[in-house]
C-alpha cells in the first residue's frame, strides 16, 4: 500500500469513526430530514430502533443511488457516502465504543474500495472509466446558470433573465480577454467563475431591495437547544477540522458540482461552489439545528470543504476548518435571528437549492448520454434516453441525479458482458 493510500485511510477512518461517534451520542446528525425526529429519541418517545429504521430508510437511497454512481463517475469521494453511513450506524447501535469502531472501518474501507474498483476497469474487455467520467462534463458548463433560475424562481422571469444575460456577457467578455498579466504574471479567470459570480451579485441586489421583515424567534424560542449545540462544541471543532483536511487533498466533495470540477483540475472553482453551497444549505440547517438541539457534522453545508480547497497545507486546511465550526456554533443563535428578520435571504436559499437540483438533474442526464454513447456508440445513447424515461415512468425508483450516471454504468455492464459473448463491436 503506498503512502498516499495510507493516509487516505486514516483520514477517512477517523471521518468515518468521529462521525459515527458524534451521531450515536446525539450530538450531530447529516441528514437534515433526521434532525427535526432527534428530540423525540432524545426525549424517550422514540426507541432506538425506531430512529435506526427511519435513519437508513431516508439515506440509503442517497448512498447508494446518488452519491456512489456520482462518486464512481468523478473519481471523488462524495461526502454522503460517509455521512449518512455514520447516520445509520450511530443510530443503529446504542454502544458508543463498537459504533465508533465500525464507523472507523467503514470510513477507511471506502476510499479503498474505490481504488479497487477504479483498478478493476482496467482487467474489463471494455474498459469505460474515461468514459464515465464524462458524466462530469456538462455539469462544469452548466452549474453557472444556477443564479438566474434562482432569481427567476424568487423575483420573476425578467429579474431572472437579466441575470442569465449578465452572466453570459461576464464568460464571454473573461473568454475574449484571458489571460491577463498582473505583474508581468500570467492569469487566465475561469469563465465559468466570473459569470456565477455575476449571478450571485445579482441574486444578492435583488434580495437586498427585499423590505420584508420577519419577527426574531432565534434567541428566545429556541435558547435550550441552542445551549445544548454550544455545549457540545468542543466534539464538533474536530470534525470541521477533519472534513477540511480531506478536502485539502482533494479527496472529498459535498455534492457533485464539485466533484466534477475537482476531478477536472478546478479547484478554485469547487471552492467557490462549496461557498455558495453553504449559502444555500445554512437556512435549512440553521432552522433544524435550532427546533432540534442537534448540529450538522458538516456545518453549513461545504464551506467547510470550500476552505480546505484554497489551503496552502492540511495543518492550514486543519485550522481553518476548525475555526469555521467553532465561529458557526457559537453564531447560531445571532444568526438564526437574522434569517427569520430578513425571510428574502432565508429564500434565496430555498431558490438556490431548489435552482441547482434543477440543473444537476438536466446536466447529469446529458452526462449520462454523453457518457453510455462513449461506452456503445449509438446503442448506448439509445439505452441511456431509455432507461431514464422508464425509471419516470416508474415512479422514479431511482432519484432523477442518479438515473442518468446509473444508466451509463448499466451501459458499461451490459457492453463487456456481451464483449465476453463475442456480441459487442467496438
Amino acid at each position: 500500500m503506498e503512502i498516499e493510500q495510507i493516509i487516505k485511510f486514516i483520514i477517512f477512518a477517523i471521518m468515518g469513526g468521529y462521525s459515527t461517534f458524534l451521531v450515536n451520542k446525539t450530538i450531530a446528525v447529516y441528514h437534515d430530514g433526521l434532525r427535526p425526529i432527534m428530540p423525540e429519541f432524545i426525549n424517550g418517545n422514540m426507541s432506538r430502533k425506531e430512529l435506526a429504521g427511519i435513519s437508513f430508510a431516508i439515506s440509503i437511497g442517497f448512498i447508494t443511488g446518488f452519491a456512489m454512481p456520482i462518486t464512481l463517475a468523478t473519481g471523488i469521494i462524495v461526502i454522503h457516502i460517509i455521512l449518512l453511513t455514520s447516520d445509520i450506524i450511530g443510530t443503529s447501535i446504542a454502544n458508543t465504543k463498537i459504533a465508533t469502531i465500525i464507523g472507523f472501518l467503514c470510513g477507511g474501507f471506502i476510499p479503498l474500495t474505490l481504488d479497487f474498483v477504479v483498478r478493476g476497469f482496467e482487467y474489463l474487455p471494455v474498459n469505460f472509466l474515461d468514459a464515465l467520467a464524462a458524466v462530469g462534463d456538462p455539469i462544469i458548463f452548466s452549474f453557472v446558470a444556477f443564479p438566474a433560475v434562482a432569481v427567476a424562481y424568487q423575483f420573476g422571469k425578467k429579474k431572472g433573465l437579466i441575470t442569465f444575460v449578465l452572466s453570459v456577457l461576464g464568460r464571454v467578455v473573461v473568454e475574449r480577454i484571458n489571460p491577463i498579466y498582473i505583474a508581468d504574471n500570467e492569469v487566465s479567470l475561469s469563465p465559468e467563475g466570473i459569470a456565477m459570480l455575476i449571478g450571485m451579485f445579482c441574486l444578492i441586489f435583488f434580495a437586498s431591495k427585499d423590505k420584508t421583515r420577519g419577527e426574531d424567534t432565534g434567541e428566545g424560542m429556541f435558547e435550550e437547544n441552542v445551549k445544548r449545540i454550544r455545549k457540545n462544541i468542543y466534539y464538533l471543532i474536530p470534525m470541521g477540522a477533519i472534513i477540511a483536511i480531506a478536502a485539502n487533498y482533494q479527496w472529498l466533495a459535498g455534492e457533485p458540482i464539485a466533484g466534477a470540477l475537482l476531478g477536472k483540475g478546478e479547484i478554485m472553482s469547487a471552492a467557490l461552489v462549496a461557498f455558495i453551497q453553504a449559502i444555500a444549505f445554512m437556512p435549512l440547517v440553521i432552522t433544524t439545528a435550532l427546533v432540534s438541539g442537534v448540529y450538522n457534522q458538516n456545518g453549513w453545508n461545504d464551506w467547510i470543504l470550500g476552505l480546505g480547497y484554497i489551503s496552502a497545507n492540511p495543518f492550514m486546511a486543519a485550522v481553518l476548518g476548525a475555526g469555521a465550526m467553532a465561529f458557526e456554533v457559537l453564531s447560531l443563535r445571532k444568526v438564526g435571528g437574522f434569517l427569520n428578520k430578513f425571510p428574502a435571504l432565508k429564500m434565496s436559499g430555498d431558490n438556490i437549492r431548489t435552482a441547482m437540483v434543477q440543473i444537476l438533474e438536466i446536466a447529469l442526464l446529458v452526462g449520462g448520454i454523453n457518457a453510455g454513447n462513449m461506452i456503445w456508440e449509438g446503442t448506448g445513447l439509445f439505452m441511456v434516453v431509455a432507461l431514464y424515461i422508464l425509471n419516470e415512468i416508474s415512479g422514479k425508483p431511482v432519484m432523477r441525479l442518479a438515473a442518468g450516471p446509473i444508466a451509463a454504468i448499466i451501459v458499461g455492464v451490459v457492453a463487456n458482458i456481451l464483449a465476453l459473448t463475442g456480441l459487442f463491436i467496438q
